[in-house]
């Protein structure tokens, strides 16, 4: 049995970096990479990990679901406020 299978079976909430790849894309059908995730929690745009097993970062499985499905999507500015639009007279 390797490192990821005994691992898998001492907490099946806790995900590895690529095991939140995948559910990323299976949640949502977004492939990222993991430079790009890991850029997004350095930013803290992504949550942060909830524990280490030695050098390796876990994150909690139901706080990447709601993030991912909660994402704004590519493109999207989030850093400028909605103006509000002037009805027509």
């Amino acid at each position: 049995m390797n490192w990821k299978d005994s691992h898998q079976m001492a907490n099946p909430h806790r995900l590895t970096t690529d095991q939140v790849i995948d559910l990323i894309k299976e949640e949502i059908g977004t492939e990222l990479s993991v430079s790009t995730f890991r850029g997004y929690v350095s930013r803290g745009q992504a949550p942060a990990p909830v524990e280490k097993i030695g050098r390796t970062p876990l994150w909690k499985r139901s706080e990447i679901v709601a993030w991912a499905n909660n994402r704004p999507g590519q493109g999207a500015r989030t850093d400028i406020p909605k103006s509000r639009r002037r009805r027509a007279e």
